[in-house]
């Protein structure tokens, strides 16, 4: 048993970093949460603010905990690429590695070094899937990262373990992404696709959910992750023995279909279904098959659950957590 108490948690106001953070407290973990920027505003955490590229400070706390789960990241912030994700990815493996304290080092990597969405995927993407990213300083980081975990497990021998996760959704991102009206979450960009009278008929506010699909018609299919199911995979991670070194794909059970996931929003929104066909983007499917036997992980959403969270969270009028990013 790794009997592991106390959990250093980077990155910890993020979107994924609070709700692991009210997690590992409710599993009884002593968790240092670690920021750059935002309060982490979780009850029951030791919050401590710190530049992860001050290698004495991460040291510092890297001696006092079993485990280290690393969720800092730079998004697409050229200045901070280099200075968080290799000098702070560096500094907490080589604390790790030197102090010899912690038990696992996780690693919250995501599906972009396997160029989702950008690159064509003609088979769904596992764990051994060559690391081929799609451009960008974000894909870039998760690609290094990975690299530097991998590295220190078999020159160093640290209990690495990588979570290759998929693009992860909380709050109401799901209803964010799929609609045209109001502030937009990923892409593709929906004004760009559509033609002008379809600006014209959505400029003012109206609202539709995109029934995306391909040039020959065929519905866009696309892997994403719940927040919720992110958490559990890294619970799932701190506890099981013999995993060291290993990564693992985290995802929901399958794609989405983008016709189906548009039909279905505007069925509870009362909104439009709006058809636009995206030139650019392909399908990917990822095979969660390791995680769900080596770690025990189920998913709990799918698309529609996603949607009713999403649904169910705007109609209680809840206030979005303040999400914090590395601005160097």
């Amino acid at each position: 048993m790794l009997n592991i108490k106390s959990v250093m948690v980077t990155g910890a106001s993020g979107k994924l970093g609070a709700p692991l953070c009210e997690a590992l407290v409710a599993e009884g973990y002593h968790v240092i949460a670690i920021r750059h920027r935002l309060p982490v505003g979780v009850a029951g955490v030791e919050e401590v603010a710190l530049d992860v590229a001050d290698d004495k400070a991460v040291e510092a706390q890297v001696a006092r905990s079993d485990a280290v789960i690393h969720l800092a990241t730079c998004k697409e912030d050229r200045e901070a690429v280099i200075r968080v994700s290799a000098q702070g990815t560096f500094n907490l493996l080589d604390a790790a590695m030197r102090t010899k304290r912690p038990k696992r080092v996780i690693l919250a990597s995501g599906d972009a070094v396997n160029g989702i969405y950008f690159n064509p995927q003609p088979l769904p993407i596992r764990e051994d899937t060559p690391m081929i990213a799609y451009p960008g300083y974000y894909p870039l980081s998760k690609a290094i990262e990975e690299t530097m975990f991998q590295e220190y497990f078999w020159q160093a021998n640290v209990p690495t373990v990588c979570l290759r996760m998929s693009w992860i959704h909380s709050e109401d991102d799901i209803l964010t992404h799929l609609t045209v009206a109001g502030e937009q979450f990923g892409v593709p960009v929906w004004s760009e696709l559509m033609n002008d009278e379809q600006r014209a008929k959505y400029s003012g506010g109206r609202d539709a959910a995109v029934a995306l699909r391909h040039p020959d018609g065929k519905p866009m299919l696309r892997h994403i992750v719940a927040v919720e199911d992110c958490v559990q995979a890294n619970l799932l991670a701190l506890r099981t023995d013999g995993i060291e070194g290993q990564t693992f794909m985290i995802a929901m059970n399958d794609p989405f279909n983008y016709v189906e996931a548009a039909e279905y929003a505007a069925s509870r929104l009362g909104i439009d279904v709006l058809e636009l066909v995206d030139p650019v983007g392909k399908d990917f499917c990822i095979d969660t098959t390791k995680a769900r036997y080596v770690l025990g992980y189920r998913p709990k959403f799918d698309i529609f659950r996603l949607i009713d969270s999403a649904v169910e969270f705007r109609r209680q009028g809840r206030q979005r957590r303040q999400r914090s990013g590395f601005k160097g």
